[in-house]
């Protein structure tokens, strides 16, 4: 007989799960003002590396949401904890935006085209001709590739890290991503246990995505919940 252990930490995705475009659905706002008297820790979590973890506290709690910094997990921190244990840095290329990098550089790594242990992929909204230049030079020298999440799109039908993976295959036929930050893989559920003190079988996950949010769930035995409001 399988013993069922009790919820700990409730996890909610924000972009299309929680809000869109920056507006919260329905009811939101009441549902973590209730979970803020109960005994269940929450937390929020995103794959989305445009912008660092204090971003994300300061913007949901302009939304009116109850939270610490404490409660915010993003792929930022999730792709430090991946360099880390993979031995990678502190000198990499950064292909992500200006706050991706900046994060990134409060951590000890260093943003360089000069011989970078690796090349990390996050989401870019202000990608150039220049950057992608760089970077394709990289993939052909051999430089390893890593990245902040999966997702090919993002919320709002904007292009995301997973094409540039897609795209970074095609310029060197035979290119392996050798480790990915975010949902669904294995660094971020170890970020959650130590920021959370659970286990990860005592998790629950909330998201709109199968690919990511409910494969990350099934992956590490999570419970899961499917909203239909995103994709």
């Amino acid at each position: 007989m399988s013993i069922v252990h009790p919820s700990k930490l409730i996890l909610f995705d924000l972009d299309g799960t929680l809000y869109l475009s920056g507006v919260l659905y329905p009811g939101v706002r009441e549902l973590i003002e209730k979970l803020s008297h109960s005994r269940l820790q929450y937390g929020f979590l995103t794959n989305n590396s445009m912008i660092g973890p204090d971003d994300y506290y300061r913007k949901l709690k302009d939304l009116g949401l109850i939270l610490t910094p404490h409660n915010v997990v993003t792929s930022c921190e999730a792709s430090c904890l991946m360099l880390e244990g993979m031995n990678l840095g502190p000198d990499i290329y950064i292909l992500g935006t200006q706050k991706f990098r900046a994060f990134l550089e409060s951590q000890g790594y260093r943003h360089t085209v000069d011989q970078p242990s690796a090349l990390l992929i996050g989401f870019d909204t202000e990608l150039t001709y220049q950057k992608l230049t760089e970077a394709a030079r990289l993939v052909l020298a051999g430089v390893p590739i890593v990245a902040s999440h999966p997702d090919t799109i993002c919320p709002g039908d904007l292009p995301d890290a997973g094409l540039l993976l897609e795209y970074f295959k095609a310029v060197k036929p035979g290119t392996i991503i050798q480790a990915i930050a975010g949902k669904p893989h294995h660094w971020l559920v170890e970020l959650l246990e130590q920021r959370f003190q659970v286990k990860r079988n005592e998790i629950i996950m909330v998201g709109d995505r199968v690919q990511t949010d409910m494969r990350f769930a099934a992956n590490f035995g999570m419970r899961s919940m499917l909203v239909l409001n995103g994709q």
